[in-house]
């Protein structure tokens, strides 16, 4: 029974390279800009996304129009350097995101593909095992370790 190849993608190693040096470039423009939180961390702070976006744009408006009202514990030149990279990042990560769920879902299309090339081949080892065809004993001993029970199964079916 042939199988449907979902996807057939390959990459040369001088793309392969391309990507790696472009991440690599990418790492180093943001060392030191940059930090991870931990799960705990993140759920602390709110997000500010598309409709609490153009709220933040309304307050550093009112703020710098009135910066009589504004108050004076708040920085407004780390303010205002904050929005510049907060709006500056957004895209990027947009970007950056779009190209991680692409990536994402190649490799599980590849991966849906290998796994069923995998198990249609590890089917025919254990036919070719019952069988006795030469060396198919020791692949298929190797390869059902994976499904460990299953051979139980079988062995309860057989009888």
């Amino acid at each position: 029974m042939a199988l449907d190849n979902l996807i057939s993608v390959s990459f040369t190693d001088d793309e392969l390279k391309e990507i790696d040096n472009a991440l690599s470039t990418i790492e180093n423009i943001l060392k030191g800009k940059v930090i991870n939180l931990t799960p705990k961390q993140r759920q602390q702070y709110g997000r500010v996304a598309y409709d609490m976006e153009v709220w933040v744009d309304k307050v550093d408006s009112h703020m710098r129009q009135a910066p009589q009202l504004t108050p004076s514990y708040i920085d407004m030149a780390e303010h205002a350097s904050d929005m510049a990279a907060h709006r500056a990042l957004n895209p990027r990560i947009e970007r950056i995101n779009t190209l991680l769920h692409s990536m994402q879902d190649t490799n599980l299309l590849l991966g849906a593909d290998i796994y069923n090339n995998s198990l249609s081949f590890y089917r025919a080892i254990r036919e070719a095992a019952k069988v006795n065809a030469p060396g198919a004993s020791s692949i298929y001993s190797d390869l059902k370790r994976q499904f460990p029970g299953s051979s139980k199964k079988n062995e309860a079916s057989a009888e």
